[in-house]
């Protein structure tokens, strides 16, 4: 099967038929003269499917994945940021011989979540 870290999935041999093909969208090679500039131009591609082909099977996840705002999510994710916050500071003390700042802490450990100042506040102390 196909297997990482955060999901599994069966995989099958296809034998295909002669009559399989495989469908591709995409982008049409543009020639000067028969585009207009601006326009997207997508075609539909045929091309016969190869004599070694494999199917994958239904994902499986092998990670907890919460909903948003859940009990599972709150539990998760104060442990979480506090490791976070201590290995960074720990590695940011080993090779530059410095702490961190709340606002490195911020930008850096956290930009693309959501977290609100005062909850960080709290997981720092």
């Amino acid at each position: 099967g196909l297997i990482s870290n955060l999901f599994a999935a069966p995989i099958f041999r296809h034998e295909p038929e002669p009559s399989d093909f495989l469908m591709i969208l995409g982008k049409k090679p543009s020639y000067k003269q028969h585009h207009r500039e601006g326009a997207p131009s997508l075609g539909v591609f045929l091309r016969p499917l190869p004599s070694s082909t494999f199917c994958v099977g239904q994902t499986e996840p092998r990670v907890k994945v919460f909903a948003p705002n859940t009990t599972g999510e709150k539990t998760f994710q104060a442990p979480f940021v506090t490791y976070q916050i201590a290995k960074n500071l720990h590695r940011t003390e080993t090779k530059e011989g410095r702490g961190l700042r709340f606002d490195e802490i911020n930008d850096r450990l956290f930009a693309n979540t959501v977290i609100l100042p005062n909850a960080l506040r709290q997981r720092i102390k």
